[in-house]
This record gives structure tokens, C-alpha cells and sequence, in this order.
């Protein structure tokens, strides 16, 4: 730790926060030229960003697809080992299994714990260490208003605000980095520890299993948990004090200077988890499908077999409509990015050239969402075509026969209109002397 740092940076921190403006505006001109030779540089971008959706969208399907397949497999093969804690069945070598038990610290192991700050919670499975530093954090704002001549005013807001940060945000390379200044290193960082091993019955859990436990909660302190007399660091302990289920470091928790920090802890408690993986000795690994798949599944409580695949089928709907999602983001930003030296011509344009390239500008974006729809619908209709071809057709021949169905229905009913339409009659219309029509000329 750079603790020299830290504690000349707590000396001089109260010099920056007294006397300053916490933002400051910044107006850039840019030129018609500046413009378009950025547009243009972009055009190479956007062509690689639409382009670049495409393998993206076919990749996913495939994807997609194979874990549908495997998941498949997997309900087929899965074998149910009702007990845990019954002898493990070396037949069972390799196999797909499941089992649902009480995950817990094995007898000969450690639970998980923080050395450094002497954090022992009883029968926990994980313990995470979450350390914030208190400093500034930029945000940028950017409003553009077009000029005569096709140039552009550019005006940046810069403001700043102190926030809690897990992670050390770099100061240098704020606008005004002489006036917010935050500490060059963090004195403790966040850490993960893992009870070692972890117990399911008679067997135990692989690390990979362990890294699928993740349902955190807080740690409260009993009084002796979480104590400064427990700290292994020397630093640590002459610095910091018990505070709201952790340690702060500072001189007013209640009033946190840039440059403060603070720790606090979170657990998983020995718990019912559910699994289905492959056997592999007295643990566990992937399990390696015949199409080249693979199923490690872990949940937390009980859960069945057939709840934990629709489960990682749920997932894997998620997944694949977030990569859709991606990629036709992708393809409309690559549009965009193409169809923008269009707009920056137009505003070239006296005296309406402004008013003529925004509404360019509105007409390509809206044209550029259809396009990138259609190609990214389209595609993902090509890769199921190229991945499940037989589905693809039985699913086009249902849609084809249910809309020539719809079409057969619609002309029944409209010559069935026809045939009982009334005749229409050929009359003379009659006047009140008694003369028809046809006696006038």
C-alpha cells in the first residue's frame, strides 16, 4: 500500500474543496471542412460496425441453437442421485448427475475469511471485502448547435460531484485536474475469499461450481466480528474504526473528505444449492455433450432437475435476445455513421442548409432503423436456415398454409356476399301527375 500518499493527499485535500466552482463551460468552434473530414473518418468505422453485425447475429443463432441442443441432451441423460451423503457410486463416473443438498464448510476445511482484517464468520461459504474511496468523479455534457457555413458550436459542460468508488478513478485526465484532485492509489482494494473445500454430502465442489455461488448478502456485526483489535495491518489499525458493519478511515464518517475510505463485508451462509454436472470422482466438472456442448448448472435452494433446465433455457432466451439487441444497435450505428457526410453537405447550403441537413439527418434515421431491422430480422432468419434447415421450412410451410387458409376464408366469404345480394330493378320513376319520366322531353 502507498500509504505515504495517501497521507500527505489527506494534509493539503481540504485547499481543493473550499473556493472552487464545481463546473466550468467550455465553447469549441468546429469548421464545414472539420466537419466533414470527421464524417468521412467515421464512415470507415460505421462500415466496420454494420458489416461487423452480421457474423455477430449468425454467431448467435448458432449459439443459441447449440445450447438449445445440449440443454436437449442433458434432460435425457441426467442421472438423479436422490442422496448426497450416501457412498459415491464410482459406476456414476463421467455421467451427468444431479443432486440437490445442503452446501457447507467441509469438516476439515476453513471457513471463508478476511486475514487482513481478522473478518471470521462462522460457516460461510464466501466472504467479499468491499472497499470504496470517497473522490471526485467528472461528468461531461455536450450540446451542438449548427452555423452558417456548415461549421458547428460546440458547448462541453464539465461538472463535478464526490462520490463512493470501489475502483480508483484517475484524476489526470479530468478537465480541470489541478483543481479536483484524487489520490494516486487506493490503500485496500476489494478481495473474494472461499471456504476451502466446500461439501455437498460426500462430495465436494470443483472451482467452478464455487465461482456460481454469488447471492451476497450483508454481514452483520455481532459486537466481536468486526473489530479494530482483529486487524492484522498495522496501518489499518491505528487508522481506521468500527462503522456501519465495517471500518471507515477518515476524520467524520458523517462528513467523508475525498480521500476517505471505507470497508464493509458481505456473505454466503452454508445454504441448500442445487447442481447438475458432470461426476468426476468425489466432484465435479463440465459435461461435454455429444454436438460439443457443455452443462455445469448450479442454483441456489432446491430445485429439480426439469426446473433447472427451463431455467438455463430462460437464460439462454435472455442472452440471445440481448446479442440481437447488440447487433442491430451495431447495424443502426454503422448506418448512421454512413448516411452522416450526407447531412454535412447539405448544411453547406446558404442560408437553409442548416434546416435542410436536420431534416436529412431526421429522414436517414428514421430510414436507418427500418434498414437495420429488416437486415437484422433477415439474417437471423438465413442462420436458422443454415443451422436447422428442415425446422426452417416446416415453419414456412405452416406460415404459407395458414395464410393461404386466410386467403381461401376471405374470398368464400366475399362470394358468398355476392350471392345474396339483392337484384337491382329497372324502374321508371313516377311523377305526381300521373306522366311517367319518359313523357317529357
Amino acid at each position: 500500500h502507498n500509504y505515504f500518499d495517501i497521507y500527505l493527499f489527506r494534509l493539503y485535500k481540504r485547499q481543493y474543496q473550499t473556493t472552487m466552482s464545481n463546473s466550468h463551460t467550455l465553447v469549441n468552434y468546429t469548421s464545414w471542412g472539420e466537419r466533414m473530414q470527421s464524417a468521412c473518418c467515421g464512415v470507415c468505422f460505421g462500415i466496420l460496425l454494420f458489416f461487423g453485425s452480421f457474423p455477430l447475429l449468425v454467431w448467435n443463432e448458432g449459439r443459441c441453437i447449440a445450447r438449445y441442443q445440449a440443454l436437449k441432451e442433458g434432460r435425457k441423460a441426467v442421472v438423479v442421485i436422490a442422496d448426497p451423503t450416501a457412498h459415491v457410486d464410482s459406476s456414476r463416473e463421467g455421467a451427468l448427475v444431479y443432486m440437490s443438498g445442503k452446501a457447507e464448510v467441509a469438516a476439515d476445511g476453513a471457513t471463508a475469511s478476511d486475514p487482513t482484517f481478522g473478518v471470521v464468520p462462522s460457516n460461510a461459504l464466501k466472504l467479499t471485502r468491499v472497499a470504496e474511496m470517497f473522490q471526485w468523479e467528472e461528468e461531461k455534457s455536450t450540446h451542438t448547435t449548427k452555423t452558417e457555413g456548415g461549421g458547428t458550436r460546440i458547448e462541453t459542460t464539465y461538472s463535478y460531484h464526490q462520490t463512493w468508488s470501489e475502483g480508483l478513478i484517475n484524476s489526470g485526465s479530468f478537465d480541470d485536474s489541478s483543481s479536483y484532485q484524487n489520490p494516486s492509489s487506493m490503500p485496500y482494494s476489494s478481495q473474494e475469499f472461499a471456504a476451502n473445500p466446500i461439501a455437498l454430502g460426500s462430495y465436494t465442489l470443483s472451482n467452478d461450481l464455487v465461482n456460481k455461488i454469488n447471492w451476497y448478502s450483508d454481514l452483520n456485526n455481532d459486537g466481536s466480528l468486526i473489530s479494530v483489535d482483529n486487524i492484522s495491518d498495522e496501518y489499518a489499525q491505528q487508522n481506521m474504526v468500527v462503522y456501519d458493519n465495517g471500518f471507515y478511515m477518515g476524520d467524520n464518517p458523517g462528513s467523508p473528505d475525498v480521500g476517505d475510505t471505507k470497508i464493509k463485508f458481505r456473505y454466503i451462509p452454508e445454504g441448500t444449492v442445487s447442481l447438475i454436472a458432470a461426476q468426476t470422482g468425489s466432484t465435479f466438472s463440465s459435461y461435454a455433450t455429444k454436438r460439443g456442448g457443455s452443462l455445469l448448472l448450479l442454483r441456489s435452494g432446491y430445485h429439480s432437475a426439469d426446473n433447472l433446465f427451463t431455467l438455463a433455457e430462460r437464460d439462454n432466451a435472455v442472452v440471445t435476445w440481448l446479442v440481437r439487441l447488440v447487433g442491430f444497435i451495431m447495424m443502426y450505428i454503422g448506418l448512421n455513421m454512413v448516411s452522416q457526410p450526407l447531412e454535412v453537405v447539405l448544411d453547406r447550403i446558404p442560408f437553409v442548409g442548416r434546416f435542410v441537413g436536420d431534416l436529412m439527418g431526421g429522414a436517414t434515421t428514421i430510414v436507418n432503423c427500418i434498414v437495420a431491422a429488416a437486415l437484422s430480422i433477415s439474417t437471423i432468419a438465413l442462420a436458422w436456415f443454415v443451422y436447422r434447415p428442415l425446422l426452417t421450412f416446416s415453419l414456412l410451410g405452416i406460415v404459407g398454409g395458414l395464410v393461404y387458409l386466410m386467403k381461401r376464408k376471405v374470398e368464400s366469404k366475399r362470394y358468398g356476399e355476392a350471392d345474396h345480394e339483392v337484384p337491382l330493378v329497372d324502374t321508371t320513376p313516377i311523377y305526381k301527375d300521373g306522366h311517367s319520366g319518359a313523357d317529357y322531353v
